[in-house]
């Protein structure tokens, strides 16, 4: 109860009462896309998975080394690496979910890829998006293992952020299924991958509403 009152606090004084993350409903939901939300879930489910047993694995390779220095050294040059091929995986990648949330156009979406190899290519956005949630857990474990204090939190937002935006672009390429509103399929993928991550349905649900 303390460190809720202090943290709202803090909140208020600092950013005022606006959220975290601005999001605006564009398009009501609709219940033809309950099948596909369900579908969206499984994913979530899958890449929190592949998420918490890679990390593990991952983590647990970084123990094999008693030299904090050696730990260091590896974390940062897999970290380094990463980061060159895939800029987006700097940081807690606040400004990647905000641009997926809150893009109008391609021209807004393709900013995602600036300053990488992919730039300019916009319609490889989704692989290069897809190859951002494959790598995303070597750069955290990469931090966490190295010595760097990462945490779990930002990286699922992130992770549930794209991993929703590309299951509702590709599933908009087949021709007969409904259209998806990619805003509103990212954030039900940021509720999905923490939930997952967490085995916390409810407080990943609640913590996305609170967020927005």
């Amino acid at each position: 109860l303390i460190s809720s009152v202090t943290a709202a606090t803090v909140s208020y004084i600092m950013t005022g009462q606006e959220a975290i993350f601005k999001f605006h409903l564009d398009q009501p939901f609709e219940l033809e896309r309950i099948p596909y939300v369900i579908i969206l879930g499984i994913v979530c489910g899958m890449v929190s998975f592949y998420v918490t047993r890679t990390m593990n694995a991952l983590e647990g390779l970084f123990g094999k080394y008693a030299n904090p220095y050696n730990k260091l050294l590896l974390g940062g040059v897999i970290l380094s690496l990463l980061i060159f091929l895939f800029p987006p995986l700097y940081g807690e990648g606040y400004d990647t979910i905000e641009l997926l949330l809150n893009g109008k156009n391609e021209m807004d979406w393709d900013t995602v890829m600036s300053n990488s190899f992919f730039y300019g290519y916009g319609s490889l956005l989704s692989v290069y998006l897809s190859l951002i949630v494959l790598f995303k857990v070597f750069a955290t474990s990469a931090t966490n293992g190295g010595g760097g204090c990462g945490g779990i939190f930002a990286p699922s937002l992130f992770l549930g952020c794209i991993v929703g935006f590309v299951f509702s672009r590709l599933s908009n390429s087949v021709t007969f299924t409904p259209n998806l509103p990619e805003k509103n399929f990212a954030l039900m993928g940021m509720a999905g991958v923490m939930s997952g991550i967490m085995h916390a349905p409810l407080t990943g649900v609640f913590l996305i509403a609170e967020l927005t």
